[in-house]
C-alpha cells in the first residue's frame, strides 16, 4: 500500500444523494463544507476545482458511501475532512471539518492550507527520522 490523501465529502454519491444534499443546503438543513469548496450548486463542480483535479492527481476525492464501513468507523476526524493513509493503513487527519469551514467555499485557501499542512508533517517525520 501505498501513501494515500483522502478528500472525504459529508454526503452519499448517487444521483439521489445529490438531491437529498441539494435540497438539504438550500433549506439550510444540510451542509458540507468540502461540498462547498469543490461544487458549490453546481454538480459538475466548480471550473477551479476541476483545474485543481488536474494539477493535484495525488488529492482522491470520496463520498462517505464510497469509503467502506471499517475505514468509516475509524476516521480521526468527522465528516467532511481530509485524511492521509500512510503505506501502513494508519490515518491520519490533514484538515478537519473547521479548517475546511476556514476555506469559504474557495479551492485556493483549501490547497494553501492543505500544502502548509503536508509540508508541516513531512518536517515532523523527517524530524523524528533524524533523532
Amino acid at each position: 500500500m501505498h501513501e494515500r490523501i483522502l478528500a472525504i465529502y459529508d454526503a452519499d454519491f448517487s444521483v439521489l444523494g445529490e438531491l437529498t444534499y441539494a435540497v438539504g443546503k438550500l433549506t439550510r438543513k444540510r451542509s458540507c463544507s468540502l461540498c462547498d469548496i469543490t461544487h458549490g450548486l453546481n454538480p459538475f463542480g466548480k471550473q477551479a476545482w476541476r483545474v485543481y483535479c488536474e494539477d493535484r492527481p495525488e488529492v482522491e476525492w470520496l463520498h462517505r458511501n464510497e469509503i467502506s464501513d471499517e475505514m468509516l468507523a475509524q476516521l480521526p476526524s468527522p465528516l467532511p475532512c481530509v485524511i492521509k493513509q500512510d503505506a501502513n493503513g494508519y490515518l491520519s487527519t490533514l484538515l478537519d471539518a473547521s479548517d475546511l469551514s476556514a476555506c469559504e467555499g474557495q479551492i485556493d485557501r483549501f490547497d494553501d492550507k492543505l500544502m502548509r499542512t503536508l509540508s508541516a508533517s513531512r518536517l515532523r517525520a523527517d524530524a523524528s527520522l533524524a533523532s
